[in-house]
């Protein structure tokens, strides 16, 4: 039995997972106290970044569960500063993931100087992204995109 005195109080997330067979989860995800990069606590992009294919996550309705980050499509949460990318090209863009579910909303282009292009964001970008879609924030596995079109006002 493992001693609760080497045990790290994890903090609470809540969100909505959406998955790619369409499904939502309600629930609750946990987050270090302590980033490995930066000072304050760990983010979500942080933890959906991790080489762990799963996080344990508590349903509303389920309990516990593992979820296997590769059929997270999205999620919604309530960020906090640290959440957010602090620098960047804003575009407004409309996601379409595999399982025909849409997004629209403003991602910000985190690029080099001269390469802000959603192409290049798009084909540098391998792991979770934010979309700010005004009224909800969304992290979005870029893995279950069919395509991403820029606003006409964007291009």
């Amino acid at each position: 039995m493992m001693s609760q005195e080497y045990q790290i109080e994890k903090l609470k997330a809540a969100v909505t997972l959406y998955l790619v067979d369409g499904q939502e989860r309600v629930g609750v995800m946990f987050l270090s106290p302590f980033s490995m990069h930066q000072s304050g606590a760990q983010t979500l992009t942080e933890l959906l970044r991790e080489d762990d294919p799963f996080v344990p996550f508590v349903a509303d309705n389920a309990g516990f569960l593992l979820i296997n980050k590769a059929q997270i499509s999205h999620l919604r949460y309530e960020p906090i500063a640290s959440d957010t990318p602090a620098f960047g090209t804003p575009i407004e863009v409309t996601v379409t993931f595999t399982n025909s579910r849409q997004l629209s909303g403003t991602v910000l282009l985190e690029v080099p100087e001269g390469k802000a292009r959603l192409q290049d964001f798009m084909n540098s970008n391998t792991a979770y992204f934010s979309l700010d879609c005004g009224d909800a924030f969304y992290l979005v596995n870029p893995a279950v995109i069919i395509e991403i079109a820029p606003k006409r006002s964007s291009l």
